[in-house]
């Protein structure tokens, strides 16, 4: 077992292009590994501390319902965007839809409204831009990192991977978000998706895509 572990691993990181891949689907999620973290603590935190003073039932409702209904028309949306264009040309607009909707808590932290309204819309916002951008990077795992030999483990290994580059820089988050306030603290998070469009600007698509013809 151990040794067909150790086989499946090494014949991953023999794969053509295979660093620039794993780069890309570390650093496509970086600022939302800071945002992450933050977000229902900024929500939750009172006025004079800089949050919003949202009660937990008004944050499970923004969330649960608004947050996951534009989730799914996002990606039903990225769906139909790639389907169109494919995901070579798509990318780099799915990488703008996940990143650049974290400017809502930025605006959030920066005006405090005091009404759920607008905060309803920002969180709707982002999700849908979440839920679109969500879809480009697992097609690229899918499509440019799991075939092979070992597809299911490499697809496995890579989503393991890919899950790090939320994970780092969430262990980091509270010490900066403590550290700087969160309207400074949301401006970084906005700086911290400069990665994210190098890479995704610069990362090779090593096997060609089918497309459909219509």
């Amino acid at each position: 077992m151990r040794e067909e572990l150790l086989a499946v691993i090494t014949s991953f990181f023999r794969k053509k292009n295979i660093m620039w891949a794993v780069l890309f689907i570390i650093l496509y999620r970086f600022a939302e590994g800071f945002a992450i973290k933050i977000a229902p603590l900024f929500f939750k935190a009172p006025r004079t501390s800089g949050g919003l003073g949202l009660s937990t039932s008004d944050i499970g409702l923004i969330y649960g319902t608004y947050g996951s209904a534009a989730f799914i028309l996002g990606s039903v949306l990225a769906g139909y965007f790639i389907a169109a264009r494919g995901l070579k040309r798509s990318l780099i607009w799915l990488c703008t839809a996940f990143n650049i909707p974290f400017v809502v808590y930025a605006l959030l932290a920066w005006f405090q409204p005091a009404e759920l309204l607008p905060v309803g819309i920002a969180v709707v916002v982002e999700y849908i831009g979440y839920g679109f951008g969500f879809v480009g990077l697992m097609l690229y795992i899918m499509q440019q990192i799991a075939p092979g030999e070992h597809k299911t483990a490499y697809y496995a290994f890579a989503t393991g991977i890919m899950n790090l580059g939320v994970m780092i820089p969430g262990m980091f988050s509270g010490m900066i978000s403590d550290w700087v306030g969160y309207k400074i603290f949301f401006i970084w998070v906005l700086i911290a998706t400069i990665p994210a469009f190098v890479v995704t600007l610069l990362v090779p698509f090593s096997y060609p895509e089918k497309l459909k013809k219509h």
